[in-house]
Protein backbone atom coordinates (compact mmCIF):
# COMPACT_ATOMS: atom_id res chain seq x y z
CA UNK A 1 0.00 0.00 0.00
CA UNK A 2 2.88 2.80 0.66
CA UNK A 3 4.86 1.43 -2.10
CA UNK A 4 0.96 2.47 -4.48
CA UNK A 5 0.45 5.49 -2.74
CA UNK A 6 4.32 6.65 -3.44
CA UNK A 7 4.16 5.61 -7.28
CA UNK A 8 0.55 7.13 -7.37
CA UNK A 9 2.20 10.12 -6.14
CA UNK A 10 5.50 10.22 -8.06
CA UNK A 11 2.88 9.76 -10.80
CA UNK A 12 1.15 12.91 -9.83
CA UNK A 13 4.21 14.94 -9.75
CA UNK A 14 4.81 13.60 -13.41
CA UNK A 15 1.65 14.36 -14.93
CA UNK A 16 1.90 18.35 -12.89
CA UNK A 17 5.71 18.58 -14.29
CA UNK A 18 4.61 17.63 -17.87
CA UNK A 19 1.79 19.71 -17.77
CA UNK A 20 3.86 22.52 -16.46
CA UNK A 21 6.53 21.55 -19.16
CA UNK A 22 3.61 21.70 -21.85
CA UNK A 23 2.56 25.57 -20.69
CA UNK A 24 5.71 26.55 -20.64
CA UNK A 25 6.13 25.16 -24.53
CA UNK A 26 2.90 26.77 -25.59
CA UNK A 27 3.95 30.42 -23.92
CA UNK A 28 7.26 29.96 -25.99
CA UNK A 29 5.27 28.93 -29.24
CA UNK A 30 3.04 31.89 -28.50
CA UNK A 31 5.60 34.05 -27.21
CA UNK A 32 7.31 33.02 -30.71
CA UNK A 33 4.10 33.64 -33.10
CA UNK A 34 3.43 37.04 -31.46
CA UNK A 35 7.19 38.09 -32.26
CA UNK A 36 6.92 37.15 -35.52
CA UNK A 37 3.63 39.01 -35.74
CA UNK A 38 4.95 42.07 -34.42
CA UNK A 39 8.02 42.12 -37.07
CA UNK A 40 5.46 41.63 -39.92
CA UNK A 41 3.36 44.41 -38.34
CA UNK A 42 6.71 46.55 -38.27
CA UNK A 43 7.59 45.76 -41.55
CA UNK A 44 4.13 47.11 -42.58
CA UNK A 45 4.25 49.71 -40.91
CA UNK A 46 7.37 50.76 -42.71
CA UNK A 47 6.19 50.07 -45.09
CA UNK A 48 3.28 52.03 -44.96
CA UNK A 49 4.76 54.95 -44.07
CA UNK A 50 7.13 54.69 -46.94
CA UNK A 51 4.40 54.64 -49.33
CA UNK A 52 2.65 57.47 -47.46
CA UNK A 53 5.47 59.51 -47.72
CA UNK A 54 6.10 58.72 -51.15
CA UNK A 55 2.73 59.14 -52.17
CA UNK A 56 2.67 62.66 -50.59
CA UNK A 57 5.73 63.38 -52.40
CA UNK A 58 4.24 62.47 -55.85
CA UNK A 59 1.49 64.59 -54.69
CA UNK A 60 2.91 67.55 -53.95
CA UNK A 61 5.39 67.32 -57.18
CA UNK A 62 2.19 66.70 -59.35
CA UNK A 63 0.56 69.80 -58.30
CA UNK A 64 3.88 72.15 -58.23
CA UNK A 65 5.65 70.48 -61.62
CA UNK A 66 3.63 72.60 -64.30
CA UNK A 67 4.58 75.89 -62.09
CA UNK A 68 8.54 75.05 -61.67
CA UNK A 69 8.03 73.89 -65.04
CA UNK A 70 7.65 77.26 -66.52
CA UNK A 71 9.34 79.03 -63.50
CA UNK A 72 12.30 77.08 -64.69
CA UNK A 73 12.02 77.90 -68.19
CA UNK A 74 12.04 81.73 -68.03
CA UNK A 75 14.87 80.87 -65.61
CA UNK A 76 16.44 79.16 -68.02
CA UNK A 77 16.04 81.95 -70.57
CA UNK A 78 17.23 84.78 -68.53
CA UNK A 79 20.83 82.63 -67.36
CA UNK A 80 21.18 82.16 -71.20
CA UNK A 81 20.38 86.09 -71.79
CA UNK A 82 22.66 87.39 -68.91
CA UNK A 83 25.43 84.49 -70.15
CA UNK A 84 25.36 86.11 -73.37
CA UNK A 85 25.15 89.45 -72.42
CA UNK A 86 28.82 88.93 -70.39
CA UNK A 87 29.86 87.00 -73.45
CA UNK A 88 29.60 90.37 -75.66
CA UNK A 89 30.64 92.29 -72.63
CA UNK A 90 33.88 90.12 -72.50
CA UNK A 91 33.99 90.74 -76.41
CA UNK A 92 33.66 94.09 -76.24
CA UNK A 93 36.07 94.50 -73.42
CA UNK A 94 39.02 92.63 -75.46
CA UNK A 95 37.94 94.56 -78.42
CA UNK A 96 38.42 97.84 -76.58
CA UNK A 97 41.82 97.21 -75.35
CA UNK A 98 42.68 96.43 -79.13
CA UNK A 99 43.53 99.62 -80.96
CA UNK A 100 43.30 98.49 -84.38
CA UNK A 101 39.66 97.16 -83.59
CA UNK A 102 37.35 100.22 -82.41
CA UNK A 103 34.96 100.28 -85.35
CA UNK A 104 34.31 96.55 -84.66
CA UNK A 105 33.75 97.80 -80.60
CA UNK A 106 30.93 100.17 -81.43
CA UNK A 107 29.34 97.38 -83.94
CA UNK A 108 29.06 94.45 -80.82
CA UNK A 109 28.08 97.37 -78.53
CA UNK A 110 25.33 97.93 -80.89
CA UNK A 111 24.48 93.79 -81.12
CA UNK A 112 24.30 93.87 -76.96
CA UNK A 113 21.60 96.19 -77.20
CA UNK A 114 19.59 94.72 -79.53
CA UNK A 115 20.25 91.27 -78.51
CA UNK A 116 18.62 92.48 -75.53
CA UNK A 117 15.28 93.95 -76.45
CA UNK A 118 15.37 91.05 -78.51
CA UNK A 119 15.18 88.80 -75.44
CA UNK A 120 13.12 90.44 -73.30
CA UNK A 121 10.16 90.73 -76.29
CA UNK A 122 10.84 86.70 -76.56
CA UNK A 123 9.93 86.31 -72.78
CA UNK A 124 7.20 88.87 -72.47
CA UNK A 125 5.55 87.13 -75.19
CA UNK A 126 6.13 83.46 -72.84
CA UNK A 127 4.77 85.66 -70.00
CA UNK A 128 1.76 86.85 -72.00
CA UNK A 129 0.83 83.65 -73.99
CA UNK A 130 -2.98 82.55 -73.16
CA UNK A 131 -5.63 80.28 -74.60
CA UNK A 132 -6.44 83.38 -76.91
CA UNK A 133 -3.40 83.70 -78.62
CA UNK A 134 -1.80 80.39 -78.47
CA UNK A 135 -2.61 76.58 -78.11
CA UNK A 136 -2.48 76.42 -74.48
CA UNK A 137 -5.80 75.36 -72.93
CA UNK A 138 -7.62 77.64 -70.58
CA UNK A 139 -7.26 74.72 -67.97
CA UNK A 140 -3.20 75.49 -68.01
CA UNK A 141 -2.93 79.30 -67.92
CA UNK A 142 -0.64 80.55 -65.51
CA UNK A 143 -2.14 83.85 -65.29
CA UNK A 144 -6.06 84.77 -64.76
CA UNK A 145 -7.79 87.22 -62.89
CA UNK A 146 -7.66 87.25 -59.31
CA UNK A 147 -11.49 88.01 -58.54
CA UNK A 148 -12.82 85.58 -60.44
CA UNK A 149 -16.80 85.85 -61.81
CA UNK A 150 -17.30 82.09 -63.09
CA UNK A 151 -16.66 80.64 -66.45
CA UNK A 152 -17.26 83.30 -68.74
CA UNK A 153 -14.00 85.50 -67.10
CA UNK A 154 -12.05 82.06 -67.13
CA UNK A 155 -12.98 81.92 -70.84
CA UNK A 156 -12.57 85.08 -72.07
CA UNK A 157 -16.09 86.14 -72.48
CA UNK A 158 -17.55 89.06 -72.05
CA UNK A 159 -20.47 88.61 -68.82
CA UNK A 160 -24.12 89.43 -69.95
CA UNK A 161 -26.81 90.92 -68.54
CA UNK A 162 -28.92 87.71 -68.84
CA UNK A 163 -30.21 85.54 -65.92
CA UNK A 164 -29.33 82.01 -65.48
CA UNK A 165 -31.69 79.43 -67.38
CA UNK A 166 -34.06 79.83 -70.61
CA UNK A 167 -34.32 82.97 -72.42
CA UNK A 168 -37.45 84.87 -73.65
CA UNK A 169 -38.96 83.73 -76.68
CA UNK A 170 -36.41 80.48 -76.86
CA UNK A 171 -37.64 77.22 -76.81
CA UNK A 172 -38.25 75.84 -73.78
CA UNK A 173 -36.84 72.72 -72.47
CA UNK A 174 -39.56 72.12 -69.67
CA UNK A 175 -41.29 68.20 -69.54
CA UNK A 176 -44.90 69.40 -70.19
CA UNK A 177 -48.23 67.71 -69.98
CA UNK A 178 -48.61 66.97 -73.32
CA UNK A 179 -44.94 65.63 -74.05
CA UNK A 180 -45.15 63.10 -70.97
CA UNK A 181 -48.76 61.69 -72.24
CA UNK A 182 -46.94 61.38 -75.84
CA UNK A 183 -44.13 59.70 -74.02
CA UNK A 184 -46.51 57.27 -72.27
CA UNK A 185 -48.13 56.36 -75.39
CA UNK A 186 -45.35 56.08 -77.43
CA UNK A 187 -43.23 53.81 -74.71
CA UNK A 188 -46.11 52.28 -73.17
CA UNK A 189 -44.95 53.06 -69.64
CA UNK A 190 -46.74 51.93 -66.24
CA UNK A 191 -49.24 54.71 -65.26
CA UNK A 192 -49.65 54.12 -61.02
CA UNK A 193 -53.22 56.28 -60.62
CA UNK A 194 -52.90 58.06 -57.09
CA UNK A 195 -56.13 59.81 -55.96
CA UNK A 196 -56.08 63.29 -53.89
CA UNK A 197 -58.99 65.02 -52.33
CA UNK A 198 -58.37 68.92 -51.74
CA UNK A 199 -60.71 71.43 -51.49
CA UNK A 200 -62.75 72.76 -54.05
CA UNK A 201 -66.04 72.67 -55.69
CA UNK A 202 -67.12 69.34 -57.31
CA UNK A 203 -68.28 69.95 -59.86
CA UNK A 204 -64.76 70.99 -61.12
CA UNK A 205 -62.91 69.18 -63.50
CA UNK A 206 -59.79 67.12 -62.19
CA UNK A 207 -56.24 68.26 -61.83
CA UNK A 208 -53.38 65.83 -63.39
CA UNK A 209 -50.15 66.10 -62.63
CA UNK A 210 -47.62 64.07 -63.67
CA UNK A 211 -44.90 62.60 -61.37
CA UNK A 212 -42.09 60.78 -63.03
CA UNK A 213 -39.94 57.99 -61.41
CA UNK A 214 -37.92 55.13 -61.81
CA UNK A 215 -36.98 51.43 -59.67
CA UNK A 216 -33.83 49.61 -59.63
CA UNK A 217 -35.27 45.96 -59.07
CA UNK A 218 -33.20 43.16 -58.56
CA UNK A 219 -33.85 40.20 -60.05
CA UNK A 220 -31.76 36.60 -60.81
CA UNK A 221 -31.66 34.17 -63.71
CA UNK A 222 -31.40 30.56 -62.16
CA UNK A 223 -30.24 28.86 -65.72
CA UNK A 224 -29.93 25.30 -65.87
CA UNK A 225 -28.03 22.90 -68.08
CA UNK A 226 -28.87 19.47 -68.79
CA UNK A 227 -27.17 17.24 -70.24
CA UNK A 228 -28.14 16.01 -73.14
CA UNK A 229 -26.41 12.82 -74.95
CA UNK A 230 -27.39 13.92 -78.80
CA UNK A 231 -26.56 17.81 -78.22
CA UNK A 232 -24.09 19.22 -79.93
CA UNK A 233 -24.46 22.20 -77.67
CA UNK A 234 -21.75 23.15 -75.08
CA UNK A 235 -21.63 25.48 -71.87
CA UNK A 236 -21.11 29.14 -72.97
CA UNK A 237 -18.63 30.64 -72.43
CA UNK A 238 -20.07 33.41 -70.34
CA UNK A 239 -21.41 31.03 -67.99
CA UNK A 240 -17.91 29.67 -67.09
CA UNK A 241 -18.17 31.54 -63.83
CA UNK A 242 -20.44 30.54 -61.12
CA UNK A 243 -22.20 34.19 -60.91
CA UNK A 244 -22.40 36.63 -64.04
CA UNK A 245 -23.98 39.76 -64.74
CA UNK A 246 -26.79 40.41 -67.16
CA UNK A 247 -25.70 42.96 -70.36
CA UNK A 248 -27.91 45.70 -68.84
CA UNK A 249 -25.52 45.85 -65.78
CA UNK A 250 -21.89 45.74 -67.96
CA UNK A 251 -23.43 48.27 -70.30
CA UNK A 252 -23.92 50.60 -67.13
CA UNK A 253 -20.50 49.77 -65.70
CA UNK A 254 -18.65 50.34 -69.08
CA UNK A 255 -20.45 53.85 -69.36
CA UNK A 256 -20.48 54.88 -65.81
CA UNK A 257 -16.28 53.92 -65.46
CA UNK A 258 -15.24 55.38 -69.44
CA UNK A 259 -18.17 58.24 -70.51
CA UNK A 260 -18.45 59.28 -66.77
CA UNK A 261 -14.80 58.68 -65.56
CA UNK A 262 -15.95 57.17 -62.28
CA UNK A 263 -13.32 54.99 -60.69
CA UNK A 264 -13.59 51.08 -59.54
CA UNK A 265 -14.01 51.60 -55.99
CA UNK A 266 -16.99 54.02 -57.07
CA UNK A 267 -18.74 51.92 -59.30
CA UNK A 268 -18.83 49.23 -56.88
CA UNK A 269 -20.09 51.67 -54.46
CA UNK A 270 -22.81 52.48 -56.65
CA UNK A 271 -23.94 49.33 -56.97
CA UNK A 272 -23.94 48.30 -53.72
CA UNK A 273 -26.27 51.51 -52.51
CA UNK A 274 -29.40 50.91 -55.36
CA UNK A 275 -29.11 47.06 -54.90
CA UNK A 276 -29.44 47.44 -51.08
CA UNK A 277 -26.26 45.49 -51.01
CA UNK A 278 -26.85 42.67 -53.35
CA UNK A 279 -24.59 43.32 -56.11
CA UNK A 280 -20.95 43.16 -54.74
CA UNK A 281 -19.23 43.13 -57.67
CA UNK A 282 -15.34 42.99 -57.62
CA UNK A 283 -12.54 44.84 -59.04
CA UNK A 284 -10.90 42.48 -60.88
CA UNK A 285 -14.39 42.00 -62.23
CA UNK A 286 -15.32 45.39 -63.56
CA UNK A 287 -11.42 45.43 -65.11
CA UNK A 288 -12.76 41.91 -66.73
CA UNK A 289 -15.85 43.47 -68.13
CA UNK A 290 -14.00 46.50 -69.90
CA UNK A 291 -12.00 43.71 -71.55
CA UNK A 292 -14.72 41.63 -72.66
CA UNK A 293 -16.40 44.61 -74.24
CA UNK A 294 -13.36 46.16 -76.07
CA UNK A 295 -12.65 42.80 -77.44
CA UNK A 296 -16.11 42.50 -79.02
CA UNK A 297 -16.38 45.91 -80.85
CA UNK A 298 -13.45 44.87 -83.59
CA UNK A 299 -16.02 44.25 -86.57
CA UNK A 300 -17.81 47.83 -85.12
CA UNK A 301 -14.63 49.74 -84.72
CA UNK A 302 -13.57 48.27 -88.72
CA UNK A 303 -17.35 49.67 -89.36
CA UNK A 304 -16.25 53.47 -87.95
CA UNK A 305 -12.73 53.04 -89.66
CA UNK A 306 -14.78 52.71 -92.96
CA UNK A 307 -17.21 55.50 -92.19
CA UNK A 308 -13.98 57.61 -91.52
CA UNK A 309 -12.39 56.48 -94.97
CA UNK A 310 -15.89 56.66 -96.94
CA UNK A 311 -16.68 60.23 -96.08
CA UNK A 312 -15.84 63.47 -98.17
CA UNK A 313 -13.75 65.47 -95.41
CA UNK A 314 -12.44 63.90 -91.75
CA UNK A 315 -11.02 65.86 -88.67
CA UNK A 316 -7.70 65.18 -86.95
CA UNK A 317 -6.11 66.39 -84.35
CA UNK A 318 -4.06 64.82 -81.15
CA UNK A 319 -3.49 65.54 -77.52
CA UNK A 320 -1.27 64.35 -74.73
CA UNK A 321 -2.06 62.19 -71.49
CA UNK A 322 -0.46 59.75 -69.27
CA UNK A 323 1.25 56.92 -68.85
CA UNK A 324 2.94 55.74 -65.59
CA UNK A 325 4.30 59.61 -65.38
CA UNK A 326 5.33 59.44 -69.30
CA UNK A 327 3.82 61.27 -71.97
CA UNK A 328 1.41 59.29 -74.05
CA UNK A 329 -1.16 60.71 -76.78
CA UNK A 330 -4.41 60.00 -78.01
CA UNK A 331 -5.29 60.77 -81.90
CA UNK A 332 -8.36 61.36 -83.00
CA UNK A 333 -9.94 61.21 -86.33
CA UNK A 334 -13.84 62.06 -86.83
CA UNK A 335 -16.58 63.26 -89.09
CA UNK A 336 -20.07 64.35 -88.48
CA UNK A 337 -21.58 60.72 -87.60
CA UNK A 338 -17.95 58.91 -86.62
CA UNK A 339 -15.39 59.44 -84.24
CA UNK A 340 -12.17 56.81 -83.46
CA UNK A 341 -9.63 57.69 -80.63
CA UNK A 342 -5.98 55.87 -81.49
CA UNK A 343 -3.39 55.48 -78.34
CA UNK A 344 0.32 56.05 -79.06
CA UNK A 345 3.28 56.35 -76.93
CA UNK A 346 5.15 58.53 -79.42
CA UNK A 347 3.86 61.67 -81.87
CA UNK A 348 4.91 62.04 -85.66
CA UNK A 349 4.46 60.60 -88.23
CA UNK A 350 4.99 57.09 -87.61
CA UNK A 351 1.61 56.94 -85.42
CA UNK A 352 -0.57 57.93 -88.08
CA UNK A 353 0.83 55.27 -90.83
CA UNK A 354 0.32 52.89 -87.78
CA UNK A 355 -3.22 53.74 -87.66
CA UNK A 356 -4.12 53.31 -91.24
CA UNK A 357 -6.57 55.92 -91.81
CA UNK A 358 -5.43 59.17 -92.96
CA UNK A 359 -2.36 57.11 -95.59
CA UNK A 360 -5.36 55.81 -97.22
CA UNK A 361 -8.74 58.50 -97.24
CA UNK A 362 -9.08 60.17 -100.11
CA UNK A 363 -11.08 63.31 -99.15
CA UNK A 364 -10.34 66.37 -97.59
CA UNK A 365 -8.62 66.64 -94.34
CA UNK A 366 -9.35 69.31 -91.44
CA UNK A 367 -6.83 70.11 -88.94
CA UNK A 368 -4.28 72.82 -87.12
CA UNK A 369 -0.96 73.60 -88.92
CA UNK A 370 0.20 70.43 -89.29
CA UNK A 371 2.72 70.31 -92.17
CA UNK A 372 3.18 66.46 -91.48
CA UNK A 373 -0.99 65.53 -92.04
CA UNK A 374 -1.20 68.08 -95.26
CA UNK A 375 0.60 65.50 -97.21
CA UNK A 376 -2.65 63.43 -96.82
CA UNK A 377 -5.74 63.30 -98.47
CA UNK A 378 -6.99 65.06 -101.81
CA UNK A 379 -7.08 68.10 -100.00
CA UNK A 380 -6.55 70.16 -97.00
CA UNK A 381 -8.59 72.73 -94.79
CA UNK A 382 -6.19 74.54 -92.09
CA UNK A 383 -8.39 75.48 -88.91
CA UNK A 384 -8.97 79.08 -88.86
CA UNK A 385 -9.87 79.16 -85.05
CA UNK A 386 -6.32 77.91 -84.80
CA UNK A 387 -4.78 80.45 -86.96
CA UNK A 388 -7.07 83.45 -85.23
CA UNK A 389 -4.83 82.74 -82.36
CA UNK A 390 -1.86 83.74 -83.91
CA UNK A 391 -3.32 87.16 -85.39
CA UNK A 392 -4.45 87.89 -82.09
CA UNK A 393 -0.77 87.16 -80.62
CA UNK A 394 0.70 90.08 -83.22
CA UNK A 395 -2.34 92.38 -82.38
CA UNK A 396 -1.78 92.14 -78.48
CA UNK A 397 1.87 92.88 -78.72
CA UNK A 398 2.88 94.95 -81.57
CA UNK A 399 1.04 98.53 -81.57
CA UNK A 400 -0.46 100.10 -84.65
CA UNK A 401 -0.60 96.64 -86.58
CA UNK A 402 -3.35 96.17 -89.12
CA UNK A 403 -3.00 93.28 -91.13
CA UNK A 404 -2.96 90.14 -88.88
CA UNK A 405 -6.78 90.92 -87.24
CA UNK A 406 -7.90 92.15 -91.08
CA UNK A 407 -7.08 88.62 -92.72
CA UNK A 408 -8.46 86.66 -90.15
CA UNK A 409 -12.26 89.05 -90.15
CA UNK A 410 -11.97 88.32 -93.64
CA UNK A 411 -11.61 84.63 -93.51
CA UNK A 412 -15.01 84.82 -90.77
CA UNK A 413 -16.42 87.28 -93.21
CA UNK A 414 -15.95 84.26 -95.70
CA UNK A 415 -17.64 81.95 -93.30
CA UNK A 416 -20.57 84.00 -92.78
CA UNK A 417 -20.65 84.61 -96.72
CA UNK A 418 -20.91 81.13 -97.18
CA UNK A 419 -23.95 80.56 -94.55
CA UNK A 420 -25.43 83.21 -95.82
CA UNK A 421 -26.22 82.07 -99.30
CA UNK A 422 -26.41 78.58 -98.03
CA UNK A 423 -29.91 79.50 -96.59
CA UNK A 424 -30.92 80.64 -100.10
CA UNK A 425 -30.32 77.37 -101.75
CA UNK A 426 -26.96 77.91 -103.26
CA UNK A 427 -24.44 75.12 -102.41
CA UNK A 428 -21.30 77.18 -104.38
CA UNK A 429 -19.63 80.16 -105.02
CA UNK A 430 -19.23 81.25 -108.61
CA UNK A 431 -15.65 81.63 -109.84
CA UNK A 432 -16.10 85.10 -109.96
CA UNK A 433 -16.91 85.32 -106.19
CA UNK A 434 -13.72 82.94 -105.06
CA UNK A 435 -11.82 85.59 -107.85
CA UNK A 436 -12.40 88.43 -105.47
CA UNK A 437 -12.91 86.57 -102.75
CA UNK A 438 -8.77 85.64 -103.24
CA UNK A 439 -7.73 88.98 -104.64
CA UNK A 440 -8.90 90.61 -100.65
CA UNK A 441 -6.73 88.25 -99.18
CA UNK A 442 -3.47 88.99 -101.18
CA UNK A 443 -4.67 92.40 -100.92
CA UNK A 444 -4.12 91.91 -96.94
CA UNK A 445 -0.77 90.68 -97.63
CA UNK A 446 0.69 92.85 -99.44
CA UNK A 447 -0.16 95.48 -96.82
CA UNK A 448 1.38 93.09 -94.18
CA UNK A 449 4.57 93.18 -96.13
CA UNK A 450 5.06 96.97 -96.05
CA UNK A 451 3.59 96.37 -92.26
CA UNK A 452 6.50 93.82 -91.06
CA UNK A 453 9.32 95.49 -92.08
CA UNK A 454 8.47 98.55 -90.05
CA UNK A 455 8.21 97.37 -86.95
CA UNK A 456 10.85 97.88 -84.78
CA UNK A 457 11.12 95.07 -82.69
CA UNK A 458 13.38 92.30 -84.35
CA UNK A 459 11.10 89.85 -82.11
CA UNK A 460 8.10 90.70 -83.34
CA UNK A 461 8.92 91.18 -86.59
CA UNK A 462 9.97 87.96 -87.13
CA UNK A 463 7.64 86.67 -85.59
CA UNK A 464 5.22 88.77 -88.09
CA UNK A 465 7.01 87.85 -91.16
CA UNK A 466 6.62 84.05 -90.28
CA UNK A 467 2.93 83.92 -89.95
CA UNK A 468 3.32 86.27 -93.48
CA UNK A 469 5.16 83.95 -95.00
CA UNK A 470 2.63 80.93 -93.66
CA UNK A 471 -0.47 82.48 -95.02
CA UNK A 472 1.19 82.87 -98.42
CA UNK A 473 2.50 79.39 -98.68
CA UNK A 474 -0.61 77.48 -97.31
CA UNK A 475 -2.98 80.15 -98.92
CA UNK A 476 -5.15 77.31 -100.91
CA UNK A 477 -4.96 75.18 -97.25
CA UNK A 478 -6.90 78.48 -95.56
CA UNK A 479 -9.16 79.15 -98.47
CA UNK A 480 -9.93 75.27 -99.47
CA UNK A 481 -13.61 75.87 -97.54
CA UNK A 482 -14.41 78.54 -99.89
CA UNK A 483 -13.98 75.94 -102.89
CA UNK A 484 -16.35 72.94 -101.00
CA UNK A 485 -19.25 74.38 -98.92
CA UNK A 486 -19.44 70.97 -97.49
CA UNK A 487 -16.09 70.73 -95.44
CA UNK A 488 -15.66 73.07 -91.88
CA UNK A 489 -13.84 75.83 -91.73
CA UNK A 490 -12.83 75.30 -88.08
CA UNK A 491 -11.30 72.12 -86.06
CA UNK A 492 -13.02 72.58 -83.54
CA UNK A 493 -15.24 69.55 -84.27
CA UNK A 494 -12.41 67.04 -82.98
CA UNK A 495 -11.06 69.58 -80.52
CA UNK A 496 -14.16 68.97 -78.93
CA UNK A 497 -14.04 65.41 -79.44
CA UNK A 498 -10.80 65.24 -77.58
CA UNK A 499 -11.27 67.07 -74.49
CA UNK A 500 -12.84 64.24 -72.49
CA UNK A 501 -9.79 63.16 -72.49
CA UNK A 502 -7.93 65.20 -70.10
CA UNK A 503 -11.18 65.11 -68.31
CA UNK A 504 -10.03 61.20 -67.48
CA UNK A 505 -6.14 62.21 -67.16
CA UNK A 506 -7.45 64.59 -64.58
CA UNK A 507 -9.79 62.11 -62.61
CA UNK A 508 -7.25 59.17 -63.11
CA UNK A 509 -4.49 61.12 -62.90
CA UNK A 510 -2.68 58.69 -65.53
CA UNK A 511 -3.18 55.52 -67.24
CA UNK A 512 -1.38 52.15 -65.61
CA UNK A 513 -0.68 50.21 -68.78
CA UNK A 514 -0.76 51.01 -72.58
CA UNK A 515 -3.77 48.08 -73.09
CA UNK A 516 -5.67 50.23 -70.77
CA UNK A 517 -4.83 53.30 -72.68
CA UNK A 518 -5.95 51.22 -75.89
CA UNK A 519 -9.40 50.01 -74.66
CA UNK A 520 -9.96 53.20 -73.50
CA UNK A 521 -10.34 54.90 -76.58
CA UNK A 522 -12.22 51.81 -78.35
CA UNK A 523 -15.18 52.17 -75.79
CA UNK A 524 -15.07 56.31 -76.31
CA UNK A 525 -15.44 55.50 -79.96
CA UNK A 526 -18.22 53.45 -79.39
CA UNK A 527 -19.63 55.83 -77.27
CA UNK A 528 -19.01 59.18 -78.99
CA UNK A 529 -20.18 57.43 -82.42
CA UNK A 530 -23.63 56.54 -80.59
CA UNK A 531 -24.00 60.00 -79.51
CA UNK A 532 -23.14 61.41 -83.09
CA UNK A 533 -25.92 59.39 -84.36
CA UNK A 534 -28.12 60.69 -81.66
CA UNK A 535 -28.74 56.52 -80.58
CA UNK A 536 -28.59 55.31 -76.82
CA UNK A 537 -25.02 54.85 -75.96
CA UNK A 538 -26.05 52.23 -72.98
CA UNK A 539 -28.19 50.40 -75.98
CA UNK A 540 -25.52 50.20 -78.20
CA UNK A 541 -23.40 48.77 -75.72
CA UNK A 542 -25.44 46.32 -74.81
CA UNK A 543 -26.32 45.38 -78.46
CA UNK A 544 -22.20 44.64 -78.86
CA UNK A 545 -22.13 42.69 -75.81
CA UNK A 546 -25.26 40.08 -77.76
CA UNK A 547 -22.56 40.21 -80.45
CA UNK A 548 -24.27 42.54 -82.69
CA UNK A 549 -22.67 44.72 -85.35
CA UNK A 550 -22.93 47.97 -85.45
CA UNK A 551 -22.76 51.17 -87.42
CA UNK A 552 -22.68 49.37 -90.37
Amino acid sequence: MILMAKCNYEKQIYDMYEEEHNEKLKIENDYKFLKLSYNILNDDHKKLKNDFYEKVEKEVQKAINPFLFFMNYLIKQCDDYYNEVNRLKQENYDLKHNKDNTEDCKLDENKIEKNKDYIIDKLTNQVNKDSTNSSISTSKEMKHNKEKNGANTYNHREKSSKTTGGQFNHEGKTLTKKIMEEKIESNNIEIREIIHNIKGNSNESDIVKYRVGCEFKVYVEKHIFKHVEKCDEVLPKEFYSDVTYCNDIRALIVILGNYFSLPYNKIKEFLRDISNGIIDISEGTIDNIYSEFSEKTADTINNITKNLLNGTYQHTDETTTTENGKDSYYRGYANAENVLYKYHNHKGDTPIKEDDILNNFIGTIIADHDVGVFKYGTNTQECIVHYGRYCNELKQNIPNIFWPMAVYNLLLKFERNRKIISKFGRKEFTEEEIEIMENEFDDILEIAKVETENITSKYWKEKSAKLLKRSIKYKSTMLFYIHDFTVPYDNNFIERALRMIKGKTKVSGRFRSYTGGVRFGIIMSIIKTAILRKMSPIECIKDIFSGKVLFV
